[in-house]
């Protein structure tokens, strides 16, 4: 297994889908950080993750663009072409999540507050 933590903001409201019987909560966290050197910028690294089951319905409302997440989880790598060029997509299946709020400049249409601190993604949630 290969664990994975990603720490950062959601990219847009998480999508809620039926895959076979069971439902999946997808959505993706930019990973920004500072690129120091010759050319100074900052990079940011797209992690497409996904909530499995019971857990993705009950998580998808609080999953909301602009929300700071820190999510845990084994991570994969999936590889194709785009545009003639090979890309590579890291994708994390979540099995914890910590959420850290939204920014303090953005307004927002959804009144969910998402709960606080850690949540371990095992087998009994307290929701």
């Amino acid at each position: 297994m290969i664990k994975l933590i990603v720490s950062g903001r959601v990219g847009s409201d998480a999508e809620l889908k039926t895959v076979g019987d069971t439902t999946v909560c997808s959505f993706s966290i930019a990973h920004s950080e500072k690129v120091y050197g010759q050319t100074p910028g900052e990079k940011t690294i797209w992690v497409g993750c996904s909530v499995w089951g019971e857990r993705a319905v009950k998580l998808s409302p609080f999953i909301t663009k602009g929300t700071y997440i820190v999510a845990e989880g084994s991570g994969t790598v999936n590889a194709f072409m785009k545009n003639g060029e090979p890309v590579g997509m890291i994708n994390c299946r979540i099995t914890s999540l910590e959420f850290g709020g939204k920014p303090n400049a953005e307004t927002t249409l959804h009144t969910a507050t998402p709960p606080v601190g850690k949540l371990d993604l095992g087998e009994d949630l307290p929701f």
